[in-house]
């Protein structure tokens, strides 16, 4: 099971952490795996090479990804655009829980 935290604070995404595998189908052919990864990567690559957070606090291995904007020290303009991609990212993600939730579980935290 695909695992998905978000963190909120006044609506802003302040953090996200997704973890696990869908074990929906084989490796190589789980759609479920591929979505998430892609979508989360899509995400982290646009933080740092797009808008070229420097100092994003993040970790990435197999099966996990973990984005701690609020630690990162952004400035407004910078949560501001950052805001664009992670919100683009969370509704995505809620679309494949409302399809695949025996695979995704989306935890939603306001802090």
């Amino acid at each position: 099971m695909i695992r998905i935290e978000i963190q909120k604070k006044n609506e802003r995404i302040t953090y996200f952490k997704i973890n696990g595998h869908a074990n929906f189908k084989e490796y190589g052919e789980d759609i479920v795996c591929s979505a998430v990864s892609s979508v989360s990567q899509m995400t982290l690559n646009g933080l740092l090479e797009i808008l070229k957070l420097k100092n994003l606090k993040y970790s990435e291995k197999e099966g996990y990804i973990v984005c701690d904007l609020e630690k990162s020290g952004l400035s407004d303009e910078e949560y501001e655009k950052a805001d664009i991609l992670t919100q683009s990212m969370f509704s995505y993600l809620k679309e494949i829980v409302k399809t695949y939730g025996k695979y995704v579980k989306l935890k939603i935290k306001e802090v």
